[in-house]
């Protein structure tokens, strides 16, 4: 696993996968009686029967969730999610929306829309900080609680998380996606699509989270002074089922889903030199745009300055050789 690139365990020949229908959801969404026979939504989140799911419009102090009506009783799993978070705003957008993975489910509250101390582990795809950090936003975070823990907003949940990383979300090339792989006992792993079609970028792997219970699966966002439109296109998920997991299978799985934790393509708060690297980038092309700008401007200064001296030149040549009509007639007299 290189180059940023993202392998699906569904590839691997460990693995078969099957779709579950109960926890996924394409367009038109609802049916006649606007309703889903699997999922719920409310708050401000409304339905676009031709492209999405909205959780909260490009407009202020809106909260929106969508749910699963049913736990997700699954072993080993994969979830892809097609999203978008796009508005107005260019300096400054938000707040962000979350993935959840927990007991409770349409519990709203201050935290993306859902309920602060929340019993399970939340995705967290934070858009605008509330205080300064290392990197860059939006900041993407896996945080797990067991219901006793409050979500530091004010900090964005700084030190909360199980990891991390940068990436960006607003006005990419292509659509953005998240794909959340579940390996019980193994690993589980987030990856996105943002650059190009099917090219998936590691956010991080890590060791599971253990759920005590199955959990619901649920997808809330939230504005305030600032704003973004929120919006789930789709949901796919899968189930993976090992053709064997005794446990010497399960600990090599885990070797080989580890041999490259090293790799800087993996962004975990551990190691953030991958998100330095793409600061330094940022920081280069935005150089050399200004470079480019300030021979650009001196290439036309000197331009119009030789333009102004040949022009001044060939006058005062012309004024030179031109005969004067006033002092003529004044000889002649």
């Amino acid at each position: 696993m290189g180059d940023g690139l993202y392998l699906s365990p569904a590839e691997s020949t460990a693995y078969r996968h099957w779709d579950d229908r109960t926890h996924s959801l394409f367009s038109p969404y609802v049916d006649s009686s606007l309703q889903n026979k699997f999922w719920d939504y409310g708050g401000d989140a409304i339905v676009d029967t031709n492209r999405y799911v909205i959780l909260t419009q490009d407009r202020r102090n809106e909260t929106g969730w969508l749910w699963s009506r049913l736990p997700i009783d699954m072993t080993d799993f994969e979830i892809t999610v097609e999203f978008a978070i796009k508005g107005q705003g260019t300096s400054t957008s938000g707040d962000g929306f979350a993935m959840w993975f927990t007991k409770e489910r349409m519990q709203g509250g201050p935290v993306f829309g859902n309920r602060n101390r929340w019993h399970g582990l939340g995705l967290i795809f934070d858009t605008y900080p509330n205080s300064p950090h290392r990197g860059f936003f939006p900041r993407i975070s896996a945080v797990k609680n067991n219901g006793n823990v409050d979500y530091d907003l004010n900090k964005d949940g700084e030190n909360q998380d199980m990891a991390h990383c940068n990436m960006q979300l607003r006005r990419t090339p292509t659509e953005t996606r998240l794909r959340f792989t579940y390996i019980k006992d193994v690993y589980m792993e987030l990856a996105l699509q943002t650059q190009e079609w099917n090219k998936w970028t590691s956010c991080f792997r890590i060791s599971p989270y253990e759920f005590t219970d199955p959990p619901y699966v649920g997808f809330s966002a939230s504005t305030g002074e600032v704003t973004d439109l929120h919006a789930i296109t789709s949901v796919w998920t899968n189930k993976l089922v090992y053709h064997s997991r005794t446990p010497a299978d399960l600990e090599n799985e885990r070797l080989r889903a580890f041999s490259d934790s090293s790799s800087n393509t993996w962004w975990n708060k551990k190691d953030d030199s991958d998100a330095r690297k793409r600061e330094s980038s940022s920081l280069f092309q935005m150089l050399k745009r200004v470079i480019f700008f300030i021979v650009w401007v001196i290439k036309w200064l000197l331009l119009l300055v030789f333009l102004g001296g040949a022009g001044y030149l060939g006058f005062k040549y012309y004024k030179k050789n031109t005969p004067n009509p006033y002092k003529n007639r004044r000889m002649m007299a």
